[in-house]
């Protein structure tokens, strides 16, 4: 074999050998493609999976959230009924106070002329003719008794009609304390039927918050992050305004997208992004609630819907103006003179332990123990609108917790005072029109 002949035989050789390790090479980069190609949908199945766990758990926090309505409302009214009957019963003993203390007086005044009256009902004449007087004199006598006794009978009928006021004021009393016995075993009953249905919704939206854990955790990030109520606001108000520019932007490049697409394959592509991002978008808007527009016959005017509060305007009461957030009575109306300045908000003096219970569906933004606040809960109405409800002792929600209108949130601790706050992005609006 000549010398060229061995030459073009290992190059033959080489070339056969790089071409080997060429293949080796590709079919080792096929194989890593294929295991990061396995991974990455196996990823994306783990994430879709957490994904569709997060959503049904969520949806079943919001059905375990809309079947406490009921049990909740009628928890609020029996709550408000001991409320009212307790302040019925301290007036009852501030009447029977009054009139126990009239009669004792009248009882006093009286007591010096009775031994007289008791002598001349017994002995009329002997007690007249005791003492030897000129005749005028006895007439005038005889006339100043007979008008002594005609007093003391008024003052007696009326020592027997408070009485009789009084006696009938203990068998009210009797009658309210049995009433008020009644109504606190049935309030028990009622707390614990709305506690248990309120902590199968709150365990069903921890579920949810485990497999999105991210989402809940960046509402509570950027509210115990804040410095004030209002900075906590503002920084809600921020993820959710970015979250919807995202989508937004997300929406226009697929239909940019769509749009300038040659071939079937990709604009069926970019369609399909258009098709979720706007699936995305609907979601979140539900997620947030649907506002407060539908929730008040009345809405607020111009002037309510400014950071200056409005001190003419009405506290809204009852089921025709929107949904009472808790039993007791207000204290403090919006735009009521405080040490800081007016009052931003509405503040009700509750009940021991009473429920408290969403004035709005929509979103739990925030649950938890914020400044100085106490236990606090920021409801995400929708479009922007905020209920701020402070001063809790506990609380049924989760962060990222969908609730229907009228659900309950918490509970005082004791008798103690409620703060509620309505903000329309980072105006303060009057919450009245809604409660």
């Amino acid at each position: 074999m000549t010398k060229a002949e061995v030459q073009a035989e290992q190059s033959v050789k080489q070339a056969r050998d790089a071409l080997q390790t060429t293949q080796t090479q590709r079919d080792a980069i096929a194989k890593q493609k294929a295991a990061q190609a396995a991974a990455v949908e196996a990823s994306r199945a783990r994430s879709n999976a957490a994904q569709a766990l997060a959503v049904q758990s969520a949806a079943k926090a919001t059905a375990l959230s809309a079947a406490t309505v009921t049990a909740t409302s009628q928890l609020q009214t029996t709550e408000q009924q001991i409320s009212d009957l307790d302040g019925r019963i301290g007036t009852i003993r501030q009447e029977q106070e009054k009139l126990r203390s009239a009669l004792a007086e009248d009882a006093k005044a009286l007591a010096p002329v009775l031994p007289l009256a008791e002598r001349l009902s017994l002995y009329p004449s002997d007690t007249l003719l005791a003492a030897p007087v000129p005749q005028g004199e006895a007439v005038t006598g005889f006339l100043v008794l007979k008008g002594l006794s005609r007093e003391l009978e008024h003052q007696a009928e009326d020592m027997r009609t408070r009485q009789t006021q009084l006696t009938a004021l203990d068998t009210e009393l009797t009658n309210h304390l049995a009433q008020l016995g009644t109504l606190q075993h049935k309030q028990t009953t009622q707390r614990d039927t709305v506690r248990q249905q309120a902590l199968k919704a709150k365990q069903a939206q921890q579920q949810a918050n485990t497999a999105a854990k991210a989402a809940a955790q960046r509402l509570e990030d950027a509210t115990r992050k804040a410095s004030s109520l209002q900075d906590a606001v503002a920084r809600l108000d921020v993820l959710q305004a970015d979250a919807e520019n995202a989508l937004q932007k997300e929406i226009a490049s697929a239909e940019r997208a769509h749009k300038a697409a040659r071939d079937e394959a990709a604009r069926k592509q970019a369609e399909e992004r258009a098709a979720e991002a706007r699936r995305k978008m609907a979601a979140l808007q539900r997620s947030s609630g649907p506002g407060l527009s539908e929730h008040s016959a009345a809405q607020p005017s111009k002037k309510t819907t400014t950071s200056s509060p409005d001190t003419s305007a009405s506290v809204g009461s009852g089921p025709s103006s929107g949904t009472r957030p808790v039993a007791g009575r207000i204290v403090a109306t919006w735009g009521a003179a405080t040490e800081t300045g007016p009052s931003t908000g509405i503040t009700y003096s509750t009940p021991s332990g009473a429920s408290v219970r969403t004035p709005c569906s929509g979103r739990v933004d925030f649950a938890g123990a914020f400044r100085t606040y106490g236990q606090m809960v920021i409801l995400n109405c929708g479009q922007h609108y905020r209920f701020i409800m402070a001063g809790l002792g506990g609380l049924d929600v989760e962060t990222g917790q969908s609730l229907t209108k009228g659900a309950p949130v918490g509970h005082m601790s004791g008798s103690g005072t409620l703060f509620i706050q309505l903000r329309h992005g980072q105006k303060v609006i009057n919450p009245a029109p809604f409660l």
